[in-house]
């Protein structure tokens, strides 16, 4: 069978039947649904020119090496060259020759910023000259977070070309016109181009560095002037949808139009997953005591790298990724039964060793705010749209395989918002009340020395009824009602699940007790006596 699955299969004819010209197709479909191989196999076996973007180059040194790429290449005479940039190659020459080979190439890999500078600089990667350019990854087109570094030119560019000068537009002619490198130059010509076109949701100033910065709410409008050009544009990727509805995301591009097959594809049965969410706001001592306890192994998914070492300091033996290294570099340093800590590690992690059985967020992932020239560009709902973009990324890191199954720490109580629940797919169908969970027992220094409780009387009241659970007991008079621990909180700090928890009268919560206590307090408690007293 050439697709693994139903869904797989319906995912690829999606693909096929948009490689004739026409409106950009949005082609969603849940992480480890098997996109890359969904896609690979029309794509190759169509004949046509065709180019694939990616969101980094790790990405498409990945793809490159992919079981996915070897399957469509099977009973196929296509050449498949990825476009690199000048500094990857000793000599002019050397380059030159390799961007004569990639733009004559049946299928051209290249990077989402690469794409983004040939919108504005046609040329650059020849895509106007393909039949389809297919863009995985595409809703990081819409967040400029992830594309801050797309368009800046540097320090030492303007002190080669344009020393002193200080006037932005100046400063840009003079490097599209000198600078050595086609990437500045392209560069340059995408700030000028900004200028030339004011919008609410771009700026260019000078950054703390002495950068010149092209900073984009919306970077993906960048690619419409190739997109008018363009015969078929797909753009694929399992958070394309934000609750359910494209779009956020073809307003992010400015689409005037998009293919009325397009979808997303989610599969019937894909993986299980647990969800713990704090019920309040949770020190890093309790994050890493639960992150330790968890399933391995674990990936810890952080949103900055300062945030990677404070946390990772606390986690012994924990794998801290660099903020100068790649992300496979760490991964490749994580045992089997490991803990990774990692920044930017939402998508693009699929690693075949490690299935991770838990994948832990210490903080909401809201997008950080951007700031040029000291004033905001960015707001909100852009903040909001990225967290649960990151969210089902995140989650699905842990749902390669059919038969995954991973826990989801939700350590921050924001991540239960129901603003954020819905980057939950609905197949899970979570139950909210269910997975709220906290840290009880965690010793803490306050006035005096106490073991911290949190509440989940109410919860456990919807849970398990208005009513005394002992046998035969007909109380139901709330304000004679507890919620009893199955296990004592003297045993130490632990999660807590409504299944831990039972209904009591005060009169029978304390016959619990003191049979606990006669008992000597054992190390394992079921419902408390439920094979002897308790229903």
């Amino acid at each position: 069978m050439i697709y693994r699955s139903a869904e797989q299969a319906a995912y690829a004819r999606l693909i096929e039947g948009a490689l004739a010209p026409g409106a950009p197709l949005l082609a969603g479909a849940a992480a480890g649904l098997g996109k890359t191989h969904g896609y690979s196999i029309p794509l190759l076996r169509s004949g046509r020119r065709v180019a694939i973007a990616m969101s980094t180059r790790q990405l498409i040194e990945q793809y490159l090496s992919s079981a996915a790429l070897t399957a469509a290449r099977q009973g196929v005479d296509a050449t498949v060259e990825a476009l690199q940039p000048r500094q990857a190659f000793e000599s002019d020459r050397a380059h030159r020759e390799h961007r004569e080979r990639a733009l004559r190439a049946q299928v051209l890999v290249l990077t989402h910023a690469a794409a983004l500078i040939d919108s504005l600089n046609p040329g650059y990667a020849g895509l106007r000259a393909r039949e389809v350019v297919l863009f995985d990854e595409a809703d990081l087109l819409a967040d400029a977070a992830d594309l801050r570094g797309t368009f800046v030119v540097g320090a030492k560019t303007f002190d080669d070309v344009a020393p002193g000068e200080t006037d932005p537009r100046r400063a840009a002619e003079r490097v599209k016109l000198h600078a050595r490198e086609a990437e500045d130059r392209a560069c340059a010509a995408a700030i000028l181009h900004a200028l030339a076109h004011p919008a609410w949701y771009k700026a260019v100033g000078w950054t703390e560095e002495g950068d010149l910065a092209l900073k984009h709410r919306m970077p993906g409008r960048m690619l419409r002037p190739l997109l008018r050009e363009l015969p078929r544009a797909i753009f694929t990727s399992g958070t394309l949808q934000v609750a359910g509805r494209f779009d956020h995301f073809v307003g992010s591009l400015g689409l005037p139009v998009v293919d009325p097959a397009s979808r997303h594809i989610d599969p019937k049965a894909h993986g299980r997953l647990r969800v713990e969410v704090a019920l309040k706001a949770m020190s890093d001592e309790q994050k890493v005591h639960r992150i330790l306890q968890a399933p391995r192994p674990a990936l810890v998914l952080t949103t900055s790298h300062a945030d990677t070492q404070a946390l990772g300091a606390l986690l012994p033996g924990a794998v801290l990724r660099d903020g100068r290294e790649p992300l496979q570099s760490a991964v490749d340093r994580c045992r089997d039964d490991g803990i990774l800590v990692a920044a930017g590690a939402w998508s693009g992690l699929d690693e075949p060793r490690l299935r991770w059985k838990t994948v832990a967020l210490p903080k909401a992932p809201y997008g950080a705010p951007l700031i040029l020239a000291g004033r905001f560009i960015s707001h909100y709902v852009d903040s909001r749209v990225v967290a649960v973009r990151r969210t089902d990324q995140g989650l699905h890191r842990g749902l390669r395989t059919p038969d995954a199954q991973c826990l989801l720490l939700l350590l921050d109580p924001r991540s239960g918002r129901p603003e954020l629940r819905e980057a939950i797919p609905a197949r899970f169908s979570v139950d909210w009340d269910d997975a709220v969970s906290a840290l009880e027992g965690t010793p803490e220094w306050v006035a005096h020395f106490k073991r911290e409780r949190t509440s989940l009387r109410n919860m456990a009241l919807r849970h398990h009824g208005h009513r005394c659970q002992w046998p035969d007991c007909d109380v139901t008079a709330l304000h004679l009602l507890d919620v009893h621990h199955a296990v004592p909180l003297a045993h130490g700090a632990r999660t807590t699940t409504l299944d831990d928890l039972q209904v009591l009268c005060k009169n029978h919560h304390a016959e619990a007790h003191f049979r606990m206590r006669a008992e000597g307090f054992p190390e394992v408690e079921s419902k408390v006596y439920a094979s002897e007293s308790m229903t």
